[in-house]
């Protein structure tokens, strides 16, 4: 899931200046709503959401909960675990929320 990376930070921050394919080689792009499911020891729960708020490389971004983090340690989010876990972003983004006429 996507959402406005703007609404989410405190600077401007720019892709990092590496050559074009470090950064296409990244799949996750400014806005991903990206999901750490586990602590570094990979065995502790965590399921932090985060917004990514910059691509370093093809291998680390920033995002808005957790700062720097290797790719190898998160996953695009689903709208349920956004739901679950950070439920003021997915009111942000209309996810989950039935509306009654």
């Amino acid at each position: 899931m996507k959402t406005d990376d703007k609404k989410y930070t405190c600077f401007e921050y720019v892709d990092g200046q590496g050559s074009d394919g470090e950064i296409k080689n990244n799949p996750f792009q400014r806005g991903d709503v990206v999901i750490k499911p586990f602590y570094g020891d990979g065995i502790e729960p965590c399921n932090e959401i985060g917004v990514v708020l910059q691509v370093h490389d093809s291998s680390e971004v920033r995002t808005d909960m957790f700062g720097n983090e290797s790719i190898t340690q998160l996953r695009m989010a689903t709208s349920l675990e956004i739901v679950n876990f950070r439920p003021k972003l997915a009111i942000d983004m209309g996810v989950g929320v039935v509306v009654l006429k």
